[in-house]
């Protein structure tokens, strides 16, 4: 458990409820989740030799970086688990995040046939720079900002697949909660980060 919820009042769950929220919460992984999502767009969007580049560029650019950052730290003890639950050992982590994430984004602007994904990725930089400087205080959930960033930009786009994005999303900030990874503040504060970003999105696309 995060030092953070430690002290917060505990309450039981079933292992079953446990279990599931485990699985939702490691599925639900940004790393994982924005990856596909980008995917998805891109193959939707773009021609297939761009959006197979750019998938390429985001799996070694960013993904694969920082997952191999993420489990180097937590073997060597610096981490006590893959989400980097204590808020402070979150100072290294997102400022690495941040320049992959910023170069992946200045190299999409510099593409032209990637246009349509421009505003996307601009509005998840922002993200994360709004979630590294809330950190200093309180520790936003990042699966929480990113599954609801995703799930507004596929509402911008479909809102049949949007709700059912949406719905996705609050399991996904449910898992973190009976997990107790993150208190119902740290979500609720991921989720108007994300949500807001979405919006951003929508406006400068």
């Amino acid at each position: 458990m995060s030092p953070a919820l430690q002290n917060q009042p505990t309450r039981r769950y079933s292992p079953t409820l446990v279990r599931v929220a485990y699985w939702v919460s490691t599925l639900g992984n940004p790393l994982f989740t924005a990856l596909v999502f980008v995917g998805v767009l891109a193959f939707r969007l773009l021609e297939v030799r761009v959006a197979a580049w750019l998938m390429a560029g985001m799996l070694l650019g960013v993904a694969a970086p920082m997952s191999i950052w993420n489990y180097r730290q937590v073997k060597t003890g610096a981490y006590t688990d893959f989400d980097v639950s204590v808020r402070e050992h979150r100072a290294s982590f997102y400022p690495r995040l941040i320049v992959l994430l910023g170069v992946a984004t200045a190299l999409v602007w510099a593409t032209p046939s990637a246009a349509p994904l421009r505003a996307g990725m601009l509005a998840a930089l922002g993200l994360l720079v709004a979630c590294y400087g809330i950190n200093f205080r309180l520790k936003v959930s990042l699966h929480a900002a990113l599954s609801f960033f995703m799930a507004g930009c596929v509402l911008g786009l479909n809102q049949a697949w949007g709700l059912g994005a949406l719905l996705v999303a609050s399991l996904v900030a449910a898992s973190r909660l009976v997990l107790k990874r993150h208190s119902l503040i740290e979500l609720v504060v991921g989720t108007v980060v994300g949500m807001g970003a979405a919006l951003l999105a929508v406006i400068i696309a």
